[in-house]
């Protein structure tokens, strides 16, 4: 279904070009991906693809050896205590931790790390967004993993949240300092 509309989204843009209402073929740019192995290829096993793709050093020291001895409740667990911790260190005034440290600093009404000025609606909306992934990140795996045992058994689970992890910790990384005026 797909390959006929982009063909004829093709013929479309050729029959245009011809009769002299378009002067070029628009060409989008292809998307680019991270190549994962397919998990019948070599290197496919998750430690190997664990060694590839968490680069972040907090995350890597403390949840790389968990992970790779089969540990993976504890891995995730480790990852998202080191997102915890990376954001307590930006803001050592409050002393708070989990969901309602993120609560706050990440607070659209004053935030004390923030991604922009804030001005327009894509802005607003990237910090209210990511407030609520960092507190639902606490509160729906950091705590149940902390809390559990074997809440995460299967290592492809475990790897995919340990590189949400990884990702929350590079926006902390790339936040700014706010105001952090919270609103209660």
């Amino acid at each position: 279904m797909t390959l006929r509309i982009l063909d004829g989204i093709r013929r479309l843009q050729e029959h245009l070009l011809e009769v002299g209402l378009a002067r070029s073929v628009l060409a989008l740019p292809a998307p680019r991906m991270l190549a994962l192995p397919s998990p019948t290829s070599e290197g496919s096993e998750p430690a190997s693809v664990y060694e590839r793709v968490i680069v972040e050093a907090e995350i890597h020291d403390v949840s790389a050896d968990l992970f790779v001895s089969g540990h993976y409740n504890l891995s995730v667990a480790e990852a998202f205590k080191a997102v915890d911790k990376f954001v307590a260190e930006r803001v050592p005034h409050l002393i708070q931790n989990g969901t309602t440290l993120m609560e706050q600093v990440f607070s659209p009404g004053g935030p004390y790390l923030k991604w922009s000025e804030m001005k327009t609606p894509s802005q607003v909306d990237e910090q209210k967004g990511y407030h609520r992934l960092f507190s639902g990140a606490m509160l729906g795996i950091r705590n149940p993993t902390t809390h559990e045992f074997n809440w995460v058994e299967e290592p492809d689970v475990a790897l995919e949240l340990i590189v949400f992890a990884q990702h929350l910790l590079r926006k902390a990384k790339a936040a700014e300092l706010g105001a952090g005026k919270v609103k209660g």
